[in-house]
């Protein structure tokens, strides 16, 4: 237990993602923690001080005084007693408060009182994170001290998608264990830092330059080795000390031997930060003796300088990343994200000639980091600060790498499933069978282990499952129809494309609360037990033929065989012949030898498509081009099976998004005769793959 002994103080605020907070305490517990949970009063809201108190084995404090005793909840205390305080969920207001020291409730003034580090993970919708009041706080709160968790990208409680979801479990205490061992996501890391200006050299006394004094670049390579990595400094013709003793040092003139240096350097570094002002052009030729003036005009003739940051770019590999630096005069940010897409950055630096103080020769700097994920801008600061601005954004985005390359700290099971019960067809009912109901079916779902496998966190599938209730009985009999959809990410992209989407109607199960969810493939007893297993096989099923071809075979089967053997449960969606789209059918075409295209092209669709066509666009829609015509093998091989026509209807907005604008007009044409003939109910649809504009 590798944090036993650690106090730990847990803010819990008014926001739906305090359901996390159960599981981040479980987690800390089995890390040996002792934690101490403070809540605010709308955190109880949406969860209760009795889950958490159990969990942690401590009394919950929401309030200054005890209503019952009288004894005080001193803050002072707590901040004195804790060796860290880690606000999560974190919401908008009291990121706020804490930030304008608004001391009106028990967690601020805790937080106000902490002597120990804080680490806050905000949770909010999008937009309430985008706000420039939010991203002000922000700034004011790591000003303090406090250590910001980004929140993730991903579909939000208001049914959008975006960046605002508070960060899983798992990553907090990974991340809270590296802050308390010293292990900075730069330890030992080897990261390559280029600095300065290039002199392009025309003869032995005169050259072609810049203004670089290489002042951010020397800033950053000192911050890195600060913070423990293995920095390989290439700089520039530059009259600057080289800041860390520890910091290996190459000084270089051109842009050809900088080029050649980072090159070398960069096949065996897990980063690289190109901040070097290296020159576009080098003379033509080079004279080596001093050349006489002998007309009152003269001609020098450029050639291009090869592009490092394209270069390391091109040889980028997977678990790199590489930084650039973009010194702009005009339609900055413009530019700036045109050089990250085009040069494969994972981030970039902006700053422009306009700020008065950034720039060249100058001890200041105004930068704007740019990402996938966005951009967030920083007042005029010292280039030390700028710097330690610059390897923060590095680390985080090193240390979230880390997490999607090695196992989460604990085991994580195959599905990542959300859980929600639709009562709105049924007012006036006590609820409380319901939301015990939700809260057993996401413990049930989300900890059984569908597979031998153990899963890495980055491998769980995202799934939702939403039962509409339709009737209810006091005796626990529910009537409900079934939601299910499962997503798998888009490689490179914060795009999620849907992998099963299906409506299942009449549902019939009974539930008592507090009945124990259990389920024995071997045994069906409990219908809504087998529901979940059979989609849940299914939906990995689908998943590991998105991964290799009819990759998911044992799965797909244990699936089938539920389906088979469900027959005596009283539930039509499992008879066969009741329906050509009920479950059973839907298992029974997807595993019928005449639907193999449809299984094989899973993996061609998935993988050799979508997981492409950021990097080459023209290049994954045509095999997604192919993955259409094994459709309609598959279609013409068993016209009458639901499963194709499901495919291109939970299909249909992505399809016609990869094609919008993109693909000549005989491959539009063949795709909306295909998709029309197979689905012609959406041929509305269809239609603007054809009438959308040829390239």
């Amino acid at each position: 237990m590798q944090m036993q002994g650690k106090k730990i103080v847990l803010g819990v605020t008014g926001s739906i993602a305090a359901y996390k907070a159960a599981l981040l305490v479980r987690l800390l517990v089995k890390e040996g923690a002792t934690v101490q949970v403070v809540m605010t009063e709308c955190a109880k809201e949406f969860i209760t001080p009795l889950t958490l108190s159990t969990l942690s084995g401590r009394p919950v404090l929401s309030e200054f005084f005890s209503s019952s005793s009288g004894a005080w909840n001193s803050h002072v205390d707590l901040g004195l007693w804790a060796d860290a305080m880690i606000i999560a969920p974190a919401t908008a207001s009291t990121i706020g408060k804490m930030a304008s020291g608004v001391a009106d409730n028990l967690l601020v003034t805790t937080y106000l009182s902490m002597k120990a580090p804080v680490v806050v993970a905000p949770a909010m919708d999008l937009d309430m994170y985008a706000h420039p009041s939010t991203q002000r706080n922000l700034d004011v709160l790591r000003s303090y001290g406090n250590h910001i968790i980004e929140p993730a990208s991903g579909e939000l409680a208001s049914h959008l998608s975006g960046k605002g979801r508070m960060e899983e479990p798992c990553n907090i205490v990974s991340m809270l264990k590296d802050f308390f061992f010293g292990n900075s996501a730069l330890k030992g890391k080897k990261i390559l830092i280029t600095a300065g200006p290039t002199y392009e050299k025309i003869d032995p006394v005169r050259f072609i330059g810049n203004y670089s004094s290489g002042k951010m670049g020397f800033a950053i390579a000192d911050e890195c080795a600060k913070q423990g990595a293995d920095v390989t400094l290439v700089a520039g013709p530059v009259s600057l000390a080289t800041p860390h003793p520890s910091i290996k040092r190459i000084d270089v003139e051109s842009a050809l031997q900088m080029h050649d240096a980072a090159v070398e350097a960069f096949e065996s570094c897990d980063a690289a930060v190109l901040s070097a002002a290296v020159a576009d052009y080098r003379p033509a030729v080079q004279c080596d003796r001093k050349i006489k003036r002998t007309s009152e005009n003269m001609n020098i003739e450029l050639e291009a300088n090869p592009d490092i940051a394209a270069r390391l770019g091109s040889m980028k590999r997977d678990g790199q990343l590489l930084v650039g630096f973009a010194l702009e005069t005009n339609d900055a940010e413009q530019n700036a994200r045109l050089k990250l897409e085009k040069k494969n950055l994972d981030f970039i630096v902006l700053n422009s000639l306009a700020d008065k103080g950034a720039g060249f020769a100058v001890d200041t700097n105004k930068v704007t980091i740019i990402d996938k994920e966005g951009a967030s801008s920083y007042p005029l600061k010292s280039k030390k600060d700028v710097a330690r601005d610059v390897v923060a954004h590095l680390s985080k985005m090193l240390l979230m790498l880390l997490l999607i390359l090695l196992p989460c700290s604990v085991q994580a099971q195959e599905l990542n499933a959300t859980v929600a019960l639709n009562t709105t067809k049924i007012q006036g009912t006590n609820t409380e069978a319901f939301t015990v109901l939700k809260d057993a079916l996401t413990e049930f779902i989300n900890n059984h282990k569908w597979t031998e496998y153990d899963y890495e966190e980055y491998e769980r599938i995202a799934c939702n499952f939403t039962f509409i209730v339709d009737s209810y009985s006091d005796d626990g009999s529910f009537t409900c129809t079934l939601m299910v959809q499962a997503t798998r990410p888009v490689f490179g992209t914060t795009y999620s494309s849907m992998l099963f989407k299906y409506e299942d109607r009449g549902i019939k199960f009974s539930y008592q609360p507090y009945d124990r969810l259990e389920f024995n493939e071997d045994n069906l007893e409990n219908n809504l037990t087998a529901v979940i297993a059979f989609y849940s096989y299914m939906i990995i099923g689908m998943d590991m033929d998105s991964m290799g071809e009819l990759g998911g075979a044992d799965f797909l089967n244990k699936a089938q065989n539920i389906a088979n053997n469900a027959q005596n449960l009283g539930d039509s969606g499992w008879r066969a012949g009741s329906s050509d789209n009920n479950r059973y059918a839907v298992i029974d075409d997807y595993m019928n030898g005449a639907m193999e295209p449809l299984r094989r092209l899973m993996y061609r669709y998935h993988r050799l498509g979508l997981d492409t066509m950021f990097k080459n666009a023209d290049g994954g829609r045509k095999v997604i081009t192919e993955c259409i015509g094994m459709l309609k093998e598959a279609y013409e091989n068993r016209p009458l099976a639901y499963i194709t026509k499901l495919f291109t209807e939970y299909k249909q907005e992505e399809l016609v998004n990869i094609y919008s604008n993109e693909g000549g007009e005989d491959e539009k044409k063949a795709v909306t005769e295909i998709l029309t003939e197979i689905n012609p109910s959406l041929s509305d649809s269809w239609n603007k793959i054809q009438n959308s504009s040829f390239r």
